[in-house]
């Protein structure tokens, strides 16, 4: 790859403030991320949905040594809505709204926008279940994630819920 999308964050400090919605993820669309119709595929659109869920977890506070610890969380659900293209080289924002969480699962909503233009190019809400990762099986988040996702709730309760959370893909008749 010709940038680390694996950006760095620092972790949230209690009584830090939070941006609503939290604006951490930036990217640039790489060659290897565009299709035939000369537009990102839609892979990509989950790759980087991907890497900006890494971003918040490290500002959550689910780090290599919170993981090495056994504890984790895995993608139960994924929807995401195409809205608009990416061309090679656009300049990329995911930012992130957390919508619910509670003793073992997180809820929260993407969304993904041109840099330059600020035009939205799609979303992908998101269901995570917290995992004991030695076990195999559900398990309660641990109580400093569980501050840091409570702080960022507050801060996103300010927000509206966008139309699209929870919608259901069917064709309307």
């Amino acid at each position: 790859m010709t940038e680390d999308l694996r950006q760095q964050v620092h972790a949230w400090q209690n009584g830090e403030k939070i941006d609503a919605p939290l604006d951490i993820y930036r990217c640039t669309v790489l060659q290897e991320w565009v299709d035939y119709n000369n537009h990102m595929t839609e892979a990509a659109y989950l790759t980087v949905f991907g890497w900006a869920s890494d971003v918040l977890f490290q500002f959550i506070g689910v780090d290599d040594a919170y993981r090495a610890g056994g504890s984790s969380f895995y993608t139960v659900e994924t929807h995401i809505i195409y809205e608009r293209e990416a061309a090679l080289s656009d300049s990329l924002k995911v930012t992130t709204q957390v919508l619910d969480f509670d003793v073992k699962r997180l809820h929260f909503n993407h969304e993904m926008f041109n840099l330059e233009t600020n035009e939205r190019l799609s979303t992908c809400e998101q269901m995570l279940l917290h995992v004991d990762s030695k076990a195999a099986k559900a398990s309660a988040i641990k109580p400093p994630v569980a501050l840091a996702l409570n702080a960022l709730l507050s801060s996103h309760r300010i927000l509206t819920t966008p139309p699209e959370v929870g919608r259901i893909m069917k064709i309307k008749h």
